[in-house]
């Protein structure tokens, strides 16, 4: 309340401060008064209570005083009478003090340090896909399950993002200040190009994809290593300290911690539209995968669909697909894989959930 009678608050913050108001009649009649006190201050110095009847009871239940039982034939007692007068001045100044001070730090706050930087976080939930232009007008396409982070002065001084999941980035070249995301496993530095990065928290591995110009990429577990530049149509493949591994028909994967993380840069095809790649397709709503296991494609499918799949054979584990979703929904997609499975198998859907059997 404070900052929105001293002109203080964010747009967000006088959302939230209506939003607040509309639930709370207390607050809001509170938000009334504190409101004509501000912008009334003379006048209201030497106002008395308001005569509304129903006033000492809300000021009350507001500033916590706990009223006595009325006397009989209707009349307060002069003790409650004065305490609720105490109450009112005490709580006119506590709000005149309060909202002075938020005055004289907003004023006064070209003298102040700097507070830290407000972070901004864009989420395109399981299932959905979004598109986002930055203040310096970079683009990012995000993908299922993913989430990218800036401060608010991002633009300003430097160009620094962190990204969990998979994102398209299209940025604007500006040689002064280098365009860097951070994920939980790479750096990508970048003055302006074009590229992919792929990043989920629980996948085995952390891929970069540069379509054109070029990038620079630092590894987080050491950052003494020698930095990758990367070419056109160059991927680099990172696999973690740690991978999955299943055990049991029924368990999700576990975590073991691999011998070393390594970095490999492989080509990519040019002969093929970026609608038919496995690391650009989803931009085109197409779900494309290239001899996944059924294990990595379940997690694509999971992300994609907005389910959660459970694969209840280990036999399964080995079947090897390869194709393209588009239209389908989940019960097309898994009669598209059984008509190409080598290993057959059936499944069992439960509004969310779906179990995988291998056929006996």
């Amino acid at each position: 309340m404070s900052r929105r009678l001293s002109g203080e608050a964010t747009p967000e913050e006088v959302d939230e401060l209506h939003s607040l108001l509309e639930q709370s009649p207390d607050k809001q009649y509170l938000y009334s008064i504190l409101h004509s006190w501000f912008t009334d201050l003379p006048s209201a110095s030497n106002s008395q209570p308001a005569e509304d009847p129903g006033f000492e009871n809300r000021f009350q239940r507001i500033v916590g005083v706990v009223p006595e039982a009325p006397a009989e034939g209707g009349v307060r007692p002069l003790r409650s009478r004065r305490l609720l007068y105490g109450a009112s001045v005490a709580a006119s100044i506590i709000a005149i003090s309060l909202l002075s001070w938020s005055l004289y730090r907003s004023r006064s706050s070209i003298q102040q340090p700097a507070e830290p930087a407000h972070r901004e976080e864009v989420l395109a939930k399981a299932g959905t896909r979004t598109r986002l232009v930055l203040p310096d007008g970079s683009q990012v396409w995000l993908n299922s399950s993913s989430k990218l982070r800036y401060s608010n002065d991002f633009n300003k001084k430097s160009r620094e993002v962190g990204l969990e999941g998979e994102a398209y980035f299209d940025v604007r070249k500006d040689a002064g200040r280098p365009f860097i995301v951070h994920t939980s496993s790479l750096d990508v530095k970048v003055l302006g190009t074009s590229f992919t990065i792929k990043s989920y928290p629980q996948d085995a591995t952390a891929e970069t994809t540069l379509l054109n110009g070029s990038i620079e990429v630092s590894r987080k577990d050491n950052p003494n290593a020698a930095r990758v530049i990367l070419k056109p149509n160059e991927k680099l493949v990172f696999t973690r300290m740690v991978s999955p591994v299943e055990t049991g028909p029924q368990s999700k994967p576990i975590v073991h911690v691999a011998p070393q993380p390594d970095i490999a840069v492989n080509s990519i095809p040019i002969n093929i539209p970026d609608s038919n790649k496995v690391e650009t397709a989803w931009m085109y709503n197409r779900l494309v995968f290239h001899g996944d296991n059924f294990r990595e494609l379940a997690e694509k499918m999971e992300r994609w669909y907005n389910v959660r799949i459970t694969i209840r054979d280990s036999s399964l584990y080995g079947c090897r697909f390869g194709g393209a979703f588009a239209n389908e929904t989940i019960e097309e997609a898994f009669q598209a894989l059984q008509l190409t499975s080598a290993t057959a198998f059936t499944y069992k859907i439960n509004g969310n959930e779906i179990e995988l059997y291998a056929k006996r």
